[in-house]
């Protein structure tokens, strides 16, 4: 009768209220040795009962009913008291359970994946080093030169320090937020196919292969900046450079009339290099010379790049260290040139009124979305093939100081130099319109109070302050007769276009003493930034492509070479008479709506129908700590709207306003401004239509079948052992799980 008192005891004290749970876990750790000790005289009573009963007599059947109900209430009492333990641990929300869910389904997919592609017989995926060579590539895809002339080219046009506090705050609130997603995207899937995006979403599908598009067409004629440094590099070890004196004529000893009627540099530039025709209407054959260069520039790509991830980090090291020690020489050198405190008081002029104007912050939101490389691909690729736990928020952050301060470091250097050209032409210009004031006036076109006086000091200051003096009607004389002198409109010139680099660059370095040697370490520091960020597309477009055919990686090198040799046939339209035009308009007109449109995507895969809560909470489950909350908040709100501003303000500019272009004027021999013709519109419309197409055929796809648009997480989690796994235990598991795979 004992036993059954203690039977009928446990049952009560196990049907305790559910209020009474909180208080007993407080002692839950001073009784658990005295409820593993009852536990285990259960078991042991319970297993003597049941030999017992093979003994039992017809007799004893009284005794067995009693017995059979002391068991039962045991039994009741061993099961409650196993429930009140799990029921004590905490239990896990439903968003947490949903994340740990997602997780074990993504890293199962994972797993069969890799045994499928290894049973196969394909290579496994490469994984980065180190993380220093990670960073190293992510660095090299941020040296894009074209980034690094406009960003001074909006400093000095769209408000000085005003466009630096913009860009400044939209870095903050749009491109690390963005950033962190491509990576921690790229970094989370483990893998660059071009059909990830269907994890998030199956309505965004299509991004992938909108970006493998854009990223190809992109490489491909940025490619052919690297041609023309290569034809440049070719000449400068003349003892004359050829852009420094016009040709002689043929049999002649006259110097050739169309150079003489322009400078030697713009004729060098389109007459020699580009064999430039005078419109985009204007075909003609490839150029033999720079199709060579052209092609010189992919084998040098392909070397790089022929034993994939593994050994680019040795020659990211070098290709990174050369630029950066030859922007420091020349920021040493330009800063005791003459005028080049004019370029840089620029960097201290802050025009308040500019902070209001809206133009400026759409160029600064543009700006950064291009500086930090965001909708091209190649930083969900490289992202992708570093561990899953890795700290992606703090590459962010990391990565977008590292632009300002290379922004800061080449933006002075610029400024300086071109400082410096202004105050030359300057100086140069107003000597001119001296020889020429005092030949009008000894032939008595002008009167004699039009001699100028003389420029023997500051010829520029001299000679404004001369032409300052006169009476109007006799200044309107002069200023008939001969072009104004200026320092602030030459330095204005500046321009965020490449040929720029080519045509101011080349003639400020040869007025430098040991112009030979300046000239080398500019050029080779043109060609280190443009091999840096090339490779680092072509990387991302290989990558893609051996994740999304897996069967690309048993001829990695094959790959290169094939994607090399596309991109080289493709190129050779921009190697032909009007191809710095097609470059011009792609660069220009065409690459910006494309990209922000996948950005705004990628934006509204993650944010709204992954959904940015449950994305951030599958990011800490693999990371291991926690995540600022408000990436959510301006994933789901200030990015998607600051962005789809930014778009907006490009389609104002494309429809509003004529798209122009520089170009050669073969009759002047001068560089003319021209209108594209409407069918370029055409052309850049049609082919955005092309490169976008798979975005909206996945819409109509799911839209036809009826998949939802924001997928909803199991909330089931399977049990282990009788009891469940708290949320950080099983994110440790998992986190485990990936190292391992890794």
């Amino acid at each position: 009768m004992r036993s059954t008192k203690e039977g009928e005891n446990a049952p009560s004290k196990s049907r305790a209220s559910p209020s009474d749970v909180p208080q007993a876990s407080e002692s839950n750790t001073e009784k658990s040795v005295s409820w593993d000790s009852k536990l285990t005289d259960m078991d042991s009573n319970l297993g003597a009962w049941e030999v017992g009963m093979l003994t039992w007599s017809p007799s004893t059947w009284i005794a067995q009913a009693q017995v059979s109900e002391t068991r039962m209430a045991k039994a009741q009492a061993w099961e409650t008291l196993a429930l009140a333990r799990i029921t004590l641990q905490p239990k896990p929300s439903v968003t947490e359970l949903a994340t740990v869910t997602t997780l074990e389904q993504e890293s199962s997919e994972l797993v069969n994946r890799m045994s499928r592609e290894s049973s196969e017989g394909y290579p496994p995926r490469q994984l980065w080093a180190s993380k220093v060579e990670y960073i190293l590539a992510i660095m090299s895809y941020l040296l894009m030169p074209s980034g690094v002339l406009r960003f001074a080219s909006g400093w000095v046009h769209k408000g000085s320090c005003s466009f630096f506090i913009a860009y400044i705050l939209m870095l903050l609130g749009i491109g690390i937020p963005l950033l962190f997603l491509e990576m921690a995207v790229g970094q989370r899937a483990q893998q660059s196919s071009a059909d990830m995006w269907k994890n998030l979403s199956p309505w965004f599908g299509g991004v992938g292969y909108s970006m493998v598009m854009v990223c190809f067409i992109t490489n491909t004629y940025l490619n052919v900046f690297n041609s023309w440094i290569l034809f440049y590099m070719s000449h400068i070890f003349y003892f004359v450079v050829p852009w420094d004196q016009c040709p002689l004529q043929r049999n002649s000893s006259n110097f050739d009339p169309e150079c003489e009627q322009a400078t030697s540099y713009t004729y060098f530039w389109y007459r020699k290099t580009l064999k430039a025709s005078d419109r985009i209407e204007d075909g003609g054959q490839p150029s033999f010379s720079l199709g060579m260069f052209l092609f010189l520039s992919f084998c040098l790509i392909c070397a790089f790049l022929v034993n994939g991830i593994k050994s680019i980090g040795k020659v990211l090291f070098v290709l990174l260290l050369v630029p950066y020690s030859i922007i420091v020489c020349f920021l040493i050198r330009t800063l005791s040139m003459d005028g080049a405190e004019y370029g840089l008081k620029h960097l201290l002029i802050l025009k308040v009124a500019s902070i209001s104007d809206l133009t400026i912050w759409c160029h600064a939101g543009i700006q950064v979305l291009f500086d930090i490389g965001l909708g091209f691909g190649p930083i969900v690729s490289l992202a992708s093939h570093v561990p899953d736990f890795n700290n992606c928020m703090a590459d962010a952050f990391l990565m977008a100081l590292f632009k300002i301060i290379t922004l800061l470091m080449t933006t002075p250097f610029l400024l300086s130099i071109l400082g410096f050209w202004a105050t030359t032409t300057t100086h140069h210009c107003c000597k001119k319109n001296q020889e020429k004031l005092l030949r009008l006036v000894a032939q008595g076109i002008l009167p004699p109070d039009a001699q100028p006086p003389d420029l023997s000091g500051n010829p520029t200051s001299s000679y404004s302050s001369w032409l300052s003096s006169l009476p109007p009607p006799l200044r309107s004389a002069v200023l008939s007769v001969v072009p104004e002198c200026s320092v602030q409109k030459q330095f204005l010139k500046i321009k965020d276009n490449p040929r720029f680099l080519f045509l101011i660059f080349t003639e400020v370095i040869s007025l430098l003493p040991g112009s030979g040697f300046w000239i080398i370490l500019f050029f080779l520091l043109l060609l280190t930034l443009g091999l840096c960020s090339n490779l680092m597309f072509m990387l991302g477009n290989v990558l893609t492509l051996q994740d999304t055919f897996p069967f690309c990686r048993r001829q990695p090198r094959l790959l290169i070479v094939c994607v090399s040799m596309a991109m080289f046939l493709c190129g050779l339209i921009f190697v032909q008479p009007s191809g710095i035009y097609y470059f011009s308009l792609l660069s220009e007109c065409w690459v910006a709506v494309p990209v922000i449109i996948i950005i705004i995507c990628e934006n509204l895969a993650v944010a709204w129908a992954y959904g940015a809560d449950r994305f951030l909470a599958d990011m800490v489950a693999l990371l291991g700590r926690p995540i600022f909350s408000g990436c959510g908040w301006l994933w789901c709100y200030i990015s998607p709207m600051v962005v789809l501003g930014l778009l907006t303000s490009v389609f104002v500019y494309l429809v509003k306003g004529p798209l122009v272009y520089f170009a050669w004027d073969s009759s002047t021999s001068k560089e003319v401004v021209r209108v594209f013709p409407e069918w370029s519109k055409i052309l850049i419309a049609g082919l955005t239509v092309f490169v976008l197409m798979p975005i909206p055929a996945y819409f109509v796809y799911c839209l036809t079948l009826g998949i939802p648009f924001r997928s909803t997480p199991s909330s089931k989690l399977p049990l282990g052992s009788g009891q469940l796994q708290s949320t950080k235990e099983a994110s440790k598991d998992i986190l485990q799980d990936y190292k391992t795979e890794s």
